[in-house]
């Protein structure tokens, strides 16, 4: 079944990328686990992209991003959320199922301010966990380990966000 990656833009993404926005209503039918959401924060005067999935609060951080990456940022979010998952220890058939499964991304407005909610407890704890670190120092592989692993996010509070998206891709594939 091969489906889109959905990517609710903040104006700020917006107003970064070239890509078309689409009408969200044209995807609704596009499974949650195929829908996120995106944000730009600064950090030590960096854009940073902020990335969530809508179904599990799966999420990424993207320090440090350049103007040339933001004209190609569908294959730097590919990319990224290969080495994230792998840097996760997520199961191969997992990785190469979700990379199947959506092979286009389409950049939409946002549409959840559940996972805008979300955003902002992730915006936080980000800024937090670099706060005490020079740019240098600041290890972007562990910063995505702990938001996955440790974070606890408002309306999914019963589970990791790891958690739910393996437990997903299990229940699916089951």
């Amino acid at each position: 079944m091969n489906t889109v990656f959905v990517i609710g833009a903040t104006k700020k993404v917006q107003n970064e990328i070239s890509y078309t926005i689409e009408d969200d209503k044209d995807y609704q039918d596009v499974p949650a686990i195929f829908q996120w959401h995106a944000n730009i924060i600064s950090i030590y005067n960096r854009k940073c992209l902020l990335l969530m999935n809508n179904e599990t609060g799966l999420n990424l951080t993207l320090f440090d991003l350049r103007e040339q990456q933001f004209e190609h940022l569908d294959s730097v979010i590919k990319g990224s959320l290969r080495q994230l998952l792998q840097a996760l220890e997520v199961d191969q058939a997992i990785i190469d199922q979700m990379e199947q499964q959506s092979s286009q991304i389409v950049y939409t407005k946002t549409a959840s301010r559940q996972i805008l909610g979300m955003m902002n407890e992730m915006k936080s704890m980000v800024e937090a966990k670099t706060e005490d670190q020079s740019y240098d120092e600041i290890d972007a592989v562990e910063i995505n380990k702990f938001m996955n692993k440790n974070m606890l996010f408002t309306p999914l509070k019963h589970t990791y966000p790891l958690e739910t998206f393996v437990k997903y891709f299990e229940e699916s594939s089951a």
